[in-house]
């Protein structure tokens, strides 16, 4: 019985570091993370409207503290003297993220460039050709972990986007999210 119970108790001993470092913390170098977003777009074109936003990514990290996102997000900010009229702007876009571990919650900072895609709408369908600009993205937010793998983050960013036929599709966006790692 003896040599039972020091067999399971050796056995136990080496199971603990295996089981401690395959659940290393969250994030690590080379972790990944899949997450999703909603908030509003707040244009800083006058007479639109603001606009839900809504937004998908995945991020990679280089290390513990910084990483790269593939966005994708869509807003359509409505023209305020119209009922029927919007401009859909498409973000494609590449963000490098920094963030500050503090337990539960890492704040974090970034920026990116993107390609957007802007099209006009009208009550019958697009109004007339759509075009594709550069834009630049400054990112604020914090991220609070509820577990090991999974996280609510809040974050403002402000895009910068080239004017197209005297519309600024530049503006501020403000949203919530949800984030797995893996």
């Amino acid at each position: 019985m003896k040599a039972q119970l020091f067999v399971l108790g050796l056995i136990a001993t080496l199971a603990v570091p295996a089981t401690a470092s395959a659940q290393r913390r969250m994030p690590h170098t080379d972790a990944g993370a899949l997450g999703a977003e909603v908030g509003m777009f707040i244009p800083k074109q006058d007479g639109m409207g603001t606009s839900a936003e809504i937004a998908g990514f995945y991020e990679h990290y280089l290390s513990a503290l910084d990483s790269v996102r593939a966005v994708f997000g869509w807003a359509n900010p409505g023209v305020d003297s119209s009922t029927d009229q919007s401009v859909r702007e498409i973000r494609v876009a590449g963000e490098l993220i920094h963030n500050w571990e503090g337990g539960a919650v890492h704040p974090f900072l970034g920026a990116g460039l993107g390609a957007y895609f802007l099209q006009r709408h009208g009550a019958n369908g697009n109004i007339d050709e759509g075009a594709t600009k550069l834009g630049g993205t400054l990112i604020a937010g914090v991220e609070y972990f509820t577990s090991k793998t999974f996280s609510i983050k809040g974050e403002g960013r402000y895009n910068v986007v080239s004017d197209w036929n005297a519309y600024n599709p530049s503006g501020l966006t403000l949203t919530i999210g949800v984030k797995s790692y893996f």
